[in-house]
């Protein structure tokens, strides 16, 4: 009996324990599940808005805000739950959503503007590759300008693709890099033409000496290095243009052996080739180097712009097998086969041939003056 009554008093106890525990339970503190969630997903969506990038204080802000919430909830956990106070953990929490959002509304509003000069700075950059293509593709570049340039076409179309795809940070950083590219090649091919421009007045006054000798009959040769013409003149007027090919670093002057330039001066045919005499179909052979080659070619090497030991190199025709499409001589002229049969007939030895960069002025050729 008192067996019985024992355990009836027991259950009792543990029955108003359990009682007792969850009445505690029930006026314990709730934790912010709710509210941590919410602000998880504001600090999401002002990433997704790249406010990190185009608002970057007020995000930073809302993370460290979100930090110090965890921070908060991490110490009320180690707590007994009946003792949990999350009145700063609530704080915190609701810095993170404002903040949050003041980030992506900020970012919203720079994402526009900077879509827009991103849009404006990505037109202007395909311009300048358009120019590339016009004026500057065709000439003989050095190997590392033509590789910054494909570099820079590569970025621009990484930067468009973002940007089409709303991949705003994206865009802007591959945008970036392509302008240097781009910038970068562009101004060092202009400056290479420009400087190469700088001969022109020489050039016109080589041309109209060349015209002039032509007066009462006489046959002269003007080879055009930058339009890749071959002219016949006679009587002052041009009876006859070909389309040439030169040495594969045409853009300037000859200045050894062995560069693949094609030279550029007065000259004059000293032999006439066909058959076996020649590999090129025929050719018409000039007296490369003349007196000026020479003396020029001494002070490059006094100067030390060539080696000592360089050789000023020979053997400049105007020659045949040309019609390949590109520049691909040692420094020679090609023509196609029936160009050079027509020429063959119209000149003969001690005819004067003259080369020059171009009789066009740089600004008829870029739109620029050489001084721009």
């Amino acid at each position: 009996m008192k067996v019985r009554r024992r355990t009836i008093a027991g259950v009792g106890i543990i029955v108003m324990a359990t009682a007792g525990l969850g009445i505690w339970s029930y006026k314990a503190p709730k934790p912010p599940l709710n509210e941590m969630k919410m602000a998880l997903e504001s600090l999401s969506e002002a990433k997704k808005a790249e406010a990190q990038i185009y608002a970057a204080d007020a995000y930073k802000q809302a993370e460290q805000a979100y930090d110090s919430a965890m921070v908060c909830w991490a110490e009320e956990n180690k707590r007994f739950f009946l003792f949990r106070n999350y009145t700063d953990l609530n704080k915190w929490i609701a810095v993170t959503i404002e903040k949050a959002a003041e980030a992506e509304g900020l970012s919203g509003k720079r994402l526009k503007s900077a879509g827009s000069k991103l849009r404006e700075g990505i037109a202007l950059l395909e311009r300048k590759i358009d120019t590339y293509k016009r004026y500057y593709k065709h000439l003989p570049l050095p190997a590392n300008v033509s590789k910054t340039h494909h570099k820079g076409v590569i970025k621009l179309s990484e930067a468009k693709f973002a940007w089409e795809n709303k991949r705003l940070g994206e865009a802007e950083k591959s945008y970036q890099q392509a302008k240097e590219l781009i910038n970068s090649s562009n101004s060092k091919a202009e400056n290479l033409l420009s400087s190469w421009f700088s001969e022109h007045s020489a050039w016109q006054k080589q041309a109209q000496a060349a015209i002039q000798q032509s007066a009462n009959g006489k046959k002269v040769i003007v080879v055009d290095k930058l339009a890749h013409t071959c002219t016949v003149y006679q009587n002052k007027k041009a009876i006859r243009t070909f389309n040439a090919e030169l040495g594969v670093n045409w853009m300037g002057d000859k200045k050894k052996k062995g560069d693949k330039a094609t030279p550029e001066g007065n000259y004059q045919i000293t032999q006439k080739k066909s058959g076996a005499s020649t590999k090129f179909y025929k050719a018409l052979l000039i007296n490369y180097p003349n007196a000026d080659d020479r003396k020029r070619f001494q002070q490059n090497k006094k100067s030390g712009l060539i080696p000592a030991k360089a050789d000023i190199g020979n053997l400049i025709e105007i020659h045949g097998l040309g019609g390949k499409g590109l520049d691909w001589t040692d420094g020679c002229v090609a023509l196609k086969n029936d160009d050079m049969d027509a020429l063959y007939k119209l000149v003969s030895v001690g005819t004067p041939v003259v080369i020059i960069g171009s009789i066009r002025p740089l600004q008829e050729v870029t739109g620029k003056n050489v001084s721009e």
